[in-house]
């Protein structure tokens, strides 16, 4: 069977142009900094049209001008592909010295080996580990970033890693010598080596648009999950989050307690600096909360300036002691608003699962109760709800 590859180049080059059409069109909505890396990434696949253009056209790069050229366009390519993805992940969006050097490599390579002692077998030999080079390095990118990989990442990152592995070939074969033996292999790896540099960037991009849908799905989850101003759980999730561990506590798993916490005075903040003060205040309270909070411990605005705290594990007097830990952090850490320094306090009700209290909405109203009673005995204090039931 044979195998035209000059006709694959024409289809290459056709279909790449087609893809980044449509991506330039599919990526208008897509976040910011997804739609920028992704017109990176169209970038580098429009880099790659001439050549593949080129080689359909007259069956070869005809002359060491177009082989320089061919390669300066395949280099830059996997350079901006490796941006591209530094980009999606917020990272330096500057090409690096490595591929700065990568890239006048492949200049160099057929200006010395082509043209100024011409040896297609050393031009070959060396340029085509420089370029698996940069096939490997965007797919280090891709597998070396912060935070837990996807199969989207395994895959895109895969497929550039096996990019490589004709390219290499190529030039362990260029390597090995003009012996006849070789010339099948030589064939099989020219072959190889073609096909997948026209395939990859079809394949690649699919894989990298499967990246950003990944992301695009986990950012809407998250949203979904957290209140967006302060980054917190909202109600609706803590409520997902307080069923398992409230049926645990009930069934004695483990002793459960959750804090009703309420910013004492805050109208008097949103008065003073106006609302967008008082949204600076609430992250400001939710950072050293957090800071007080163990993992574990599950954090939610459930309203205006009221949080609710899930403590797992937790009893009353644990509880009580968390919730101290709290209220003295804030009283003790003044925030910053508008170039003013506030200290703000809370008042803080605290309910443990037990008789009677076994479900999220009986361990709201008993925390809401002893919240109340708190704020009533003067604020800036903590009350629990047993120490209710036996003054009541």
């Amino acid at each position: 069977m044979h195998f035209d590859l000059a006709t694959a180049m024409l289809v290459t080059s056709a279909l790449t142009l087609a893809v980044g059409a449509s991506l330039a069109v599919a990526v208008s909505r897509y976040p910011d900094r997804l739609r920028e890396a992704m017109h990176i990434w169209i970038r580098a696949l429009l880099l790659q049209t001439p050549v593949f253009l080129l080689f359909g056209v007259v069956g070869e790069l005809p002359g060491v001008a177009a082989v320089i050229v061919a390669n300066a366009l395949f280099a830059l390519a996997y350079a901006e592909m490796g941006r591209a993805v530094r980009v999606f992940s917020g990272n330096n969006p500057k090409l690096t010295r490595l591929e700065l050097a990568l890239i006048a490599a492949l200049i160099v390579i057929p200006i010395v080996f082509g043209g100024i002692w011409p040896n297609p077998r050393v031009r070959l030999m060396l340029g085509a580990p420089v370029l698996a080079w940069l096939s490997l390095d965007v797919a280090r990118s891709i597998l070396r970033r912060d935070g837990r990989l996807r199969a989207s990442d395994w895959l895109t990152g895969g497929l550039f890693i096996a990019s490589a592995i004709p390219m290499l070939l190529r030039g362990a074969i260029e390597l090995l010598g003009h012996m006849p033996e070789l010339d099948p292999w030589r064939t099989f790896g020219r072959n190889l080596f073609f096909i997948m540099g026209s395939a990859l960037p079809m394949i690649g991009t699919i894989g990298f648009l499967l990246m950003c849908n990944d992301r695009i799905n986990e950012e809407l989850t998250r949203l979904a999950m957290q209140d967006p101003l302060t980054g917190v759980f909202n109600r609706r999730t803590f409520e997902e989050r307080a069923a398992t561990v409230i049926d645990e506590a009930a069934r004695g798993v483990r002793p459960l307690s959750l804090l009703a916490v309420d910013i004492d005075h805050f109208k008097h903040v949103n008065d003073e600096f106006g609302h967008a003060g008082g949204d600076e205040a609430l992250r400001l309270v939710v950072a050293l909360m957090r800071e007080t909070l163990a993992e574990g411990q599950i954090l939610s605005r459930i309203g205006g300036e009221e949080f609710a705290v899930l403590l797992p594990g937790a009893d009353e007097t644990e509880a009580a002691a968390t919730a101290e830990r709290l209220r003295r952090h804030l009283e003790h850490s003044p925030i910053d608003i508008e170039g003013r320094k506030l200290c703000l306090e809370i008042s803080a009700g605290v309910a443990t699962v037990g008789p009677g209290l076994r479900t999220l909405a009986t361990l709201l109203r008993a925390a809401d109760r002893a919240l109340y009673a708190a704020k009533h005995a003067g604020r800036n204090r903590v009350a629990t709800s047993s120490t209710l039931a036996e003054t009541g």
